[in-house]
């Protein structure tokens, strides 16, 4: 009898254990009551997502980049490099058994912008650009948590499933510019985004981050052949976090560099090799962080893609697919895009 209630005791101490972990670990994905900030801050850029010419020297006028992103994850690395796929709570007591765990993320982000860039110069030669950006995501969540039983040969399982879709924070751009030369481009970029999607701190819900960004990017480009059909790219990314509402933290900065090579093998046919890399440089800062701040994310990401001008010079389609390497503390993404330009005309 005495060996049943310990049996009974010491099973309910592992299911809430368990999921105690999970929801620290999960907390956007899982249905959480407490009102606690999830320890997974990300931040707002996502580098590759953008074609490699995009901030290139712009024609004049109004001009549309709609971004199509399809991502897919059933993994994710911890601090330390190695895949989450087992809670352990043998190292809480002996007698508890280890739980499995399989994960699975998949979603899709759509992004259409709208940009203008001027007709005339300013600040030695460079045109004016400012633009706005809304964007849409739906993602599905599950995980699977399987267990062995303590006093009989049996396994348990159960599996947490979620869904969310909706329009997401805001970005707008008032302030770019651009400077063109035969040789080199050069575009600096002011933007910030603004905590337009649904956020509520411990809601399982989230479709936004709940905080302002200030985001300051550079590009350069270098043409070393004629009619610049091949493009070396260099571009850096800042984004200056601001505090969560309804919260005490305030995410870590963040930086991203990020590369491309663009080769046009003909007038309507183009080949590129982009990558990225994203880096949180500072702490999660705080009266409500609870986890180790001093803990930094950071992702890899390197994306090929080919993309056809059916109409020259004025819409273009690019397929891309992308991978993730050398992750820390986040998902691990399989990615593949489908983004569209077109040049409009108007406005010039």
């Amino acid at each position: 009898m005495h060996s049943l209630q310990r049996k009974n005791q010491i099973d309910k101490l592992r299911f809430i254990l368990s999921y105690i972990i999970l929801g620290m670990l999960f907390i956007p994905l899982l249905t959480v009551n407490a009102q606690v900030v999830s320890p997974l801050q990300g931040g707002h850029y996502s580098p590759v997502v953008k074609n490699i010419r995009d901030m290139a020297n712009p024609p004049s006028g109004l001009f549309v980049l709609w971004y199509n992103v399809y991502f897919s994850s059933n993994k994710y690395i911890d601090r330390n490099g190695n895949a989450f796929e087992s809670i352990r709570l043998d190292q809480i007591h002996p007698a508890l058994p280890n739980i499995d765990v399989s994960l699975k993320l998949k979603g899709f982000t759509t992004v259409p912008a709208i940009f203008w860039a001027s007709n005339f110069k300013i600040l030695g030669g460079a045109n004016y650009m400012a633009g706005i950006s809304p964007n849409y995501i739906s993602a599905d969540a599950s995980i699977l948590t399987e267990r062995g039983g303590l006093v009989i040969d049996t396994t348990y399982t159960r599996k947490v499933e979620g869904k969310n879709s909706g329009f997401s924070d805001l970005f707008v751009a008032p302030v770019g510019l651009s400077w063109g030369f035969d040789k080199f481009d050069a575009t600096f970029l002011y933007g910030f985004y603004a905590p337009t999607g649904k956020y509520e701190t411990g809601s399982s819900d989230a479709l936004g981050l709940g905080f302002w960004t200030h985001q300051f990017q550079g590009y350069g480009y270098f043409y070393p052949l004629p009619q610049k059909a091949t493009a070396i790219m260099l571009a850096l990314t800042y984004e200056l976090n601001g505090k969560i509402k309804d919260a005490d933290v305030t995410p870590g900065n963040r930086f991203s560099l990020e590369w491309g090579i663009s080769q046009f093998l003909s007038e309507q046919f183009e080949l590129g090799v982009h990558g990225g890399h994203n880096w949180q440089i500072s702490d999660d800062s705080g009266n409500d962080v609870y986890w180790d701040a001093g803990v930094h994310d950071r992702k890899s990401t390197i994306a090929f893609n080919a993309s056809y001008w059916p109409w020259k010079e004025r819409f273009m389609i690019n397929a891309k697919y992308a991978f993730d390497f050398g992750v820390r503390q986040r998902f691990q993404n399989n990615t593949w895009l489908l983004n569209l330009l077109f040049v409009t005309n108007a406005l010039q």
